[in-house]
């Protein structure tokens, strides 16, 4: 387990189930606006520990680890996305911040959009980086039925070898990857203990038109390069409905890639979303 001196703990219920969520805090450079960021599929809150650590936004920032990935609780049943919307609900409760707005990556943007679709009310603001939910992901490992073999293949893929491959795949040297950084990566990879049993990946039917009908607003970050969700495809979903900021050369991990021109692009996605000062 990695030392983290921002972590806490807090316990939600679901489906009768007591699970314990982990979760980190920094405090930001003034500014009364809470910001949550949800990981991605294989990772964890330590996914965000560089950029958090720049204090990029106004405000305070929470990092989640969602149930059965990083250092949260893995619930006794294979869980769907409402156990996940009904995770964050719980924590942002628990939290007692009023509409915080939610920044998720990938899988983590998937449940802050079907979030911000189901429960308008509880969000200011929604930013969407490299997200899932538009339509399934492109090139993406199909598991085994058996979440066995699974956890052993994830244990593998976080080797160097195959993590470097892996990593540079989704758009990044692994050269440039400082030894802590990877350390961190591998850590959210080998713990992604839901993703070993999930199975087939989640859908929202209707993503972008429940974002649209929810009334909050939301902006989305993608990079020109990314081959799971690629842009042309992005655009065409999202059509109109709120701007997506292209980072140029930047793959699947915008954040890792040029973490200057993503706090750039952050702001400006912020500034769009306009959220309570």
């Amino acid at each position: 387990m990695l030392k983290d001196p921002r972590k806490y703990t807090a316990t939600v219920n679901l489906r009768g189930q007591a699970v314990r969520m982990a979760w980190s805090f920094w405090e930001g450079t003034g500014g009364k606006t809470p910001w949550i960021f949800l990981h991605g599929m294989g990772s964890s809150r330590w996914a965000y520990a560089d950029l958090l650590s720049r204090s990029p936004l106004d405000g305070r920032y929470y990092a989640l680890d969602l149930p059965g990935f990083g250092d949260s609780g893995l619930p006794p049943f294979t869980q769907t996305l409402g156990d996940f919307r009904e995770a964050l609900r719980q924590f942002i409760d628990l939290l007692g911040e009023r509409a915080p707005v939610l920044v998720g990556h990938s899988f983590g943007g998937m449940v802050a959009g079907d979030f911000a679709g189901a429960c308008p009310d509880r969000v200011g603001g929604l930013i969407l980086v490299s997200s899932a939910g538009y339509f399934p992901p492109h090139n993406a490992m199909s598991p085994s039925p058996w979440p066995w073999v699974n956890r052993i293949g994830l244990w593998v893929t976080g080797m160097d070898h195959w993590g470097n491959r892996m990593l540079e795949a989704l758009g990044l040297d692994s050269q440039r990857i400082p030894p802590e950084s990877r350390r961190r990566m591998r850590y959210g990879w080998r713990r992604a203990r839901e993703m070993a049993r999930m199975g087939k990946f989640y859908e929202v039917p209707e993503f972008v038109r429940n974002i649209v009908s929810s009334g909050v607003p939301a902006a989305a970050i993608h990079g020109d390069r990314d081959i799971l969700f690629p842009l042309p495809e992005v655009l065409q979903a999202v059509g109109r409905a709120f701007p997506v900021l292209v980072e140029p050369g930047a793959g699947h991990l915008p954040y890792d890639y040029d973490m200057d021109e993503f706090v750039a692009l952050l702001n400006q996605a912020a500034r769009t979303v306009n959220p309570a000062p």
